[in-house]
């Protein structure tokens, strides 16, 4: 990046280049860098899916594996039962498939230590299974001996099976430590990237600055020469050439000018008075320019900041609290603690306590609008320490319960939120006992259908429709799904992934 920087102000210094020229050429060599970066960058990405879409097919191969193994299984049964050509033919070509599938995975499952062990275990299995089911098949006699080699045959399809899930499971482990170095691999790159085009937009800053100086020095410098011509000081020396060819010629034709002018007295009045007029509409404009700041400063001091807006509400509870207005002053405290969440993890993941509390704090807001219609209750369970979310996804499904499940109820209404940590996700569950959800309506919400009109009945769901939006956007798919009966209630599940990396952000 200095390499280029250098050779940046090399090319700035160069003589009897044009501006245009100087430009046009600075930009094309940062296009063509950005481009050389972010190709470099696509063909990482395509081989990043390259090796994630071989592990997939990997993976998928060892599940029929599995499956071909069990299918052989019960062929060699029927064929061991009733020995004939159809029997013989599925048990051979079930024989064929998995030996074709062993020889596919073998390369890429050969990756891992682990998996390659129980690969070479599996494969011996089969040559021993084939072995005893040959002799098995090529005797006609029934002895204790040949219910030994069937029972063993038998304990040998399982362990074989037992084999193969190891080796899914094994791989799969291996598979998923691979996909996750990727994903550092691509944050680490994506770093970079960014890192470069912010040297690169420093580069190209400083180059306009440099270049800004030296024209606007280049300009002073006519100014300064036709500043005395205008007070008629003749004797002035000629302007020397200049690194930019446009500006070079105009002072050259300013030197012309110069050295003519005194032929042409008459015509300089003409321009002075041209020139009077052009000044005169100069200072008409930045007159406007100035009056249009004035308004643009004013317009800006006029806006309500929403920090001056939360220690008012802060005020007003102190206020609240000094006149033992103990219900005004929750209620404000409520809504600050609201606002204030909002200000301050706008786009971030958050930690689930806090979102509980700021869910604790509408229930307050909620339970003062309606004492008589319903009841709210929290319930948490489990280990919920360190554990992130994306904010403000349980109130807009509580408030959904309330403004449309809860709607019509005079009284007895009940919103019970229950949060739970299991083994490997935090459940969140808002149940209530309102009206429910048609099934259609609900199709729609759950397949997230675009809603063309915005009157009242078709807003209710937006709420739930942004949950999950979020939710895919942070997790990549929908983790809500949802629970109706007409007239009975309606019950959501979000079920959140405890994923270490993302708890991390």
């Amino acid at each position: 990046m200095l390499i280029i920087f250098s050779r940046i102000i090399d090319f700035i210094k160069k003589p009897k280049r044009s501006i245009r020229s100087r430009i046009i050429s600075i930009f094309i060599i940062i296009i063509i860098i950005l481009n050389i970066v972010f190709f470099l960058s696509f063909i990482r990405r395509d081989r990043e899916i390259e090796i994630y879409q071989d592990n997939v097919d990997v993976n998928f191969k060892l599940n029929q594996l599995s499956l071909k193994i069990t299918e052989n299984s019960r062929h060699f049964e029927l064929l061991f039962q009733e020995r004939n050509e159809e029997n013989r033919e599925l048990y051979q070509n079930s024989r064929n498939k998995i030996s074709e599938l062993m020889t596919e995975i073998e390369a890429e499952v050969s990756r891992d230590p682990k998996s390659k062990t129980f690969y070479r275990n599996l494969n011996n299995m089969l040559d021993y299974q084939k072995q005893l089911a040959s002799d098995l098949l090529n005797t006609t006699v029934l002895n204790q001996r040949t219910y030994q080699k069937l029972t063993k045959i038998g304990t040998l399809y399982s362990y074989m099976n037992s084999h193969t899930q190891n080796l899914i499971n094994s791989y799969l482990a291996y598979h998923s430590s691979n996909y996750v170095n990727l994903l550092v691999d691509t944050q680490n790159r994506s770093k970079t990237i960014y890192a470069v085009v912010i040297l690169i937009s420093v580069a190209v800053f400083i180059f306009a600055v440099l270049m800004a100086n030296n024209i606007l020095n280049t300009i002073e410098k006519l100014s300064s020469s036709a500043r005395y011509l205008s007070l008629g000081h003749w004797e002035i020396e000629d302007i020397e050439e200049i690194n930019y060819r446009e500006l070079n010629i105009l002072a050259q034709t300013f030197n012309i000018m110069k050295n003519n002018i005194r032929n042409y007295i008459k015509e300089l009045k003409e321009k002075s008075v041209l020139e009077n007029k052009l000044n005169q509409k100069k200072m008409e404009n930045i007159e406007k320019e100035r009056l249009l700041k004035e308004s643009q400063l004013l317009n800006l001091q006029m806006q309500m900041d929403p920090h001056f807006l939360f220690n008012t509400l802060n005020t007003v509870s102190r206020t609240a609290m000094f006149e033992n207005a103990a219900e005004t002053q929750n209620l404000i405290i409520a809504i600050s603690k609201i606002m204030r969440y909002n200000l301050d993890h706008k786009g971030k993941m958050v930690e689930l306590k806090k979102e509980i509390e700021v869910l604790k704090a509408y229930l307050t807001i909620q339970e003062t609008r309606f004492k008589e219609q319903m009841d709210f209750e929290v319930n948490t369970n489990g280990d919920l320490e360190n554990i992130k979310i994306p904010p403000m996804i349980i109130q807009p499904i509580v408030e959904n319960s309330i403004i449309h499940g809860l709607a019509d109820t005079d009284s007895e209404g009940k919103v019970l939120i229950e949060i739970k940590r299991l083994k490997e996700k935090v459940e969140i569950k808002v149940k209530d006992n309102g009206v429910g959800i048609e099934s259609e309506k609900l199709k729609e919400i759950l397949t997230d259908k675009e809603q063309k009109s915005r009157n009242k009945e078709e807003r209710e769901s937006l709420g739930i429709l942004n949950v999950i939006k979020r939710l895919k956007l942070y997790y990549g798919e929908n983790l809500l799904r949802i629970n109706s009966t007409i007239n009975e209630g309606t019950e959501v599940i979000i079920e959140i992934p405890v994923n270490d990396e993302i708890n991390k952000d």
